[in-house]
């Protein structure tokens, strides 16, 4: 709300201040907000052109630092303006959508490791600490120039139920890896023409796998299609994981599907 021509594009005066709303989130069909509504207060706090809001120590913060405070019954009491009217609504909170790439919210992701191959799911966690953390320029030129799909939906909702994007978060150096440009932070495709939906799916595949080869299609452009012994692979993880001083070979939850396999 600090610039001059959205405001008169709003048909305001300077005696409004507030947040505009631009888009509406997934889950969002039977909001109460629509586009264009200016959030004045959120409760009894008054929001400010930058979408702050002021403390009684003083301290300016986000309007939604109040959103857990002020919400009763599932929904937060607002104060918006829509087309030049002041009005009250009640916006229910949203829970938790149904992130392919959620947050990891403080716990341990799950991975497993298949020869040289770490896979993990992606969280938004790792993504934005990529494209924001000391290297970000050459993460960033990297999954550009690849259409990487981690940067395509890092804010989309799973397309069916339990889609999540897997991806390779380490190569070790081995024999099997040898010759092979590096797919750190590429997204799995594909394992032997196979559609993968999460790293749980990706292990079931690798375990019921009993083709001599194993190929590991990515997304992307510029990205290779990987070509392992399946053998190798599964017999050389237990030395991978020594010299790499990794105890287990998978995330208890992976560990559990892996262990399932038919002998």
């Amino acid at each position: 709300m600090q610039n001059g021509a959205l405001r008169s594009f709003l048909g305001i005066d300077k005696s409004v201040h507030g947040d505009v709303v631009q888009q509406l989130g997934p889950g969002s069909a039977d909001s109460p907000l629509r586009k264009w509504d200016i959030i004045t207060q959120i409760g009894d706090a008054a929001v400010d052109d930058e979408g702050m809001i002021r403390l009684d120590s003083g301290l300016r913060v986000h309007f939604s630092y109040l959103i857990d405070k002020t919400a009763t019954n599932g929904k937060v009491p607002l104060t918006i303006i829509r087309s030049g009217n002041s009005m009250r609504v009640e916006v229910p909170v949203a829970s938790d959508h149904n992130w392919v790439m959620p947050r990891l919210k403080g716990s341990y992701p799950s991975y497993f490791v298949y020869g040289p191959l770490v896979f993990a799911n992606a969280s938004s966690d790792m993504v934005l600490d990529l494209v924001s953390g000391r290297t970000s320029s050459a993460w960033t030129t990297t999954l550009l120039s690849q259409g990487s799909p981690l940067l395509d939906r890092l804010n989309d909702v799973s397309e069916f139920e339990g889609e999540r994007l897997v991806i390779v978060t380490t190569f070790f150096p081995h024999k099997l890896s040898r010759g092979y440009v590096n797919p750190t932070a590429q997204v799995v495709k594909k394992v032997n023409n196979i559609s993968i939906k999460n790293l749980g799916h990706l292990v079931q595949v690798l375990r019921d796998c009993k083709d001599p080869l194993v190929a590991i299609d990515f997304y992307g452009r510029n990205t290779h299609t990987l070509i392992f012994p399946r053998e190798e692979m599964v017999a050389d993880t237990d030395d991978i994981l020594t010299d790499n001083s990794v105890r287990s070979q998978g995330s208890p939850d992976m560990m559990a599907i892996w262990n399932t396999r038919k002998n």
